[in-house]
């Protein structure tokens, strides 16, 4: 069982610390769809201009390295729904906005890092998905104000990016247990 409780301000305070220019969000997305797309290089991918020898790079690589575990758990076991990193439901709703936002680019720029995918995919339900998260890429966070349809379309787009990845993940063929 996986203890690990992903934490928004932690990992923004770890990422800002060890250099790297991404939101959790971001981060997280990236880290998922390469998850996504088989690629098991993360480290190199991401991170290779972290110093693993500063205590801060150390520590962002650390909890990187749960965040990967902890994500790779959660596909592997259908777990519903994924945990996004996101912030919390306290924060600005465009700031949130902005994070879904950073979630669906990080994921597709993860998921491009896994290389040549099958063109069939692309013609299934996950490339449909795939050209959604295109689209919540590109959204105008500007238009989200604070009122309580902005709260509940976050909330369906947040719906929609952990259903739509699980999807990705199995038509790429990530439950596969051989």
């Amino acid at each position: 069982m996986n203890d690990f409780s992903p934490d928004y301000q932690t990992l923004w305070d770890q990422l800002g610390a060890a250099g790297l220019p991404y939101s959790p969000a971001e981060t997280h997305g990236i880290l998922t769809g390469m998850l996504c797309a088989k690629t098991r290089n993360w480290r190199k991918l991401l991170c290779d201009q972290v110093d693993e020898e500063s205590p801060e790079g150390a520590q962002c690589l650390h909890e990187l390295d749960k965040l990967w575990t902890h994500t790779s758990t959660e596909l592997r076991d259908g777990q519903m729904p994924l945990t996004l990193m996101l912030p919390g439901e306290n924060a600005a709703v465009n700031e949130r906005a902005l994070a879904l936002r950073d979630w669906a680019q990080g994921f597709l720029y993860g998921f491009g890092l896994g290389g040549k995918q099958h063109s069939s995919l692309m013609n299934s339900d996950a490339g449909e998905a795939l050209r959604d998260f295109s689209e919540i890429s590109r959204m105008d966070t500007e238009e989200f104000g604070d009122h309580e349809e902005a709260e509940e379309a976050l909330m369906q787009l947040e719906e929609y990016l952990w259903v739509a990845t699980s999807l990705i993940w199995h038509e790429a063929g990530q439950d596969d247990k051989n």
